[in-house]
């Protein structure tokens, strides 16, 4: 492994690393920053491995789970003009791309002698984390909405999930997990965690050894991670010269749930919050700074998209061969109106991962019928 060291966003102090930090003490978020000085990319990789034990020396963890996690296919299709090189992260074992974060989530927490884990959830992340707690042996408490769909919830439990249902929305979810944090119990919550952020990363690693540089990465944003992850995996890879830039990032809400979007100057007149696109429905992140910070400095924007337009994109991308959830499709919303825009041009090399799988969300999708 790499050195690394943990560091406050907030105040720059650095904390020890054999303890389980989700937050600092002073309230910021925390960095994992690797010193990739003078090192290259093809010499830290393990090519023998098709998963993301591949990169182990780039993850901050000393032991990886010998279960397969990572090296989703890509699948290409032209989109007016434009190669579109779909990650089809809705194909891991858990059903979504948070099987990465969890993967690395739960080693480290194992590692650092947790004996079980908080996450709350609106519903992907809990089954990743379930999934991965039942592999390891790690007992796993989530906290999820009541409205939450039904699909979800029977798999947690089918995954042994200790499930605790907050009447309430996401947010309300969000801080009655935190009240429930204990000693023995790590809280792995996503919004905060920033082991989550390094599995998240190898997405980019993967994407670039599978179709080379890109011109634009399109992600939707809930609380963040799958773009702050591929940011910071394509930085790496800037640092470790397997790349010239960082590829612009397109960020994707829904409606009702768009501060980030807004705030990078995104405008679109919504008449009522999205009622399909649970996956992105958080009002405030605690990364939402370090969100615009990313798009920003990668010369990307924001994009805002309403249920109706999420429709039409999941029968699209049925059409396509891929069944994934309302979720997934808000950035290929977001990649048609970038082009019709002409902020991506015709000839561009697009990175958009499928986030989601739709299997877990039959009965709301038989609703979504073709045309």
């Amino acid at each position: 492994m790499i050195p690394f060291k943990i560091v406050c966003r907030n105040c720059g102090k650095e904390v020890c690393r054999d303890k389980w930090w989700w937050r600092h003490d002073c309230g910021g978020v925390l960095d994992i920053i690797f010193d990739l000085q003078g090192r290259k990319f093809p010499e830290l990789i393990d090519v023998k491995e098709e998963n993301i034990r591949r990169y182990t020396q780039l993850l901050p963890v000393e032991e990886l789970p010998s279960v397969h996690q990572g090296w989703t296919p890509i699948a290409k299709e032209n989109v007016d003009g434009v190669e579109v090189n779909f990650k089809l992260e809705y194909l891991s074992p858990g059903g979504s791309h948070k099987d990465r974060g969890a993967y690395v989530s739960v080693a480290k927490a194992k590692e650092l002698g947790q004996k079980g884990i908080i996450v709350d959830s609106s519903g992907n992340a809990g089954i990743a984390h379930s999934l991965m707690g039942l592999l390891s042996g790690v007992d796993v408490h989530v906290f999820i909405s009541k409205y939450a769909p039904e699909g979800k919830k029977k798999l947690l439990r089918l995954l042994q999930a200790n499930v605790h249902e907050i009447d309430g929305d996401r947010m309300d979810v969000n801080r009655e997990a935190i009240k429930a944090e204990r000693e023995g119990l790590a809280y792995v919550t996503q919004w905060w965690n920033p082991y989550f952020i390094e599995g998240e990363k190898t997405m980019a690693y993967e994407a670039y050894e599978q179709v080379g540089s890109v011109d634009y990465v399109i992600v939707p944003v809930g609380c963040g991670t799958i773009l702050l992850g591929l940011y910071k995996g394509y930085e790496e890879l800037v640092e470790l010269q397997a790349l010239d830039k960082v590829p612009k990032i397109i960020a994707s809400q829904a409606c009702g749930y768009s501060k980030a979007c807004e705030e990078l100057g995104a405008k679109k007149e919504c008449v009522t919050k999205t009622k399909l696109a649970d996956g992105v429905a958080v009002t405030d992140q605690p990364r939402r700074g370090q969100i615009i910070e990313a798009v920003k400095r990668t010369n990307g924007h924001g994009i805002i998209v309403e249920d109706e337009e999420i429709k039409e994109s999941l029968v699209e991308l049925r059409k396509l061969g891929f069944i994934v959830e309302p979720t997934s499709a808000v950035p290929y919303v977001a990649l048609k109106q970038s082009i019709k825009e002409g902020f991506i041009e015709p000839g561009s090399k697009v990175l958009l991962p499928l986030t989601g799988s739709g299997l877990k969300l039959v009965d709301e999708l038989i609703e979504i019928k073709a045309n």
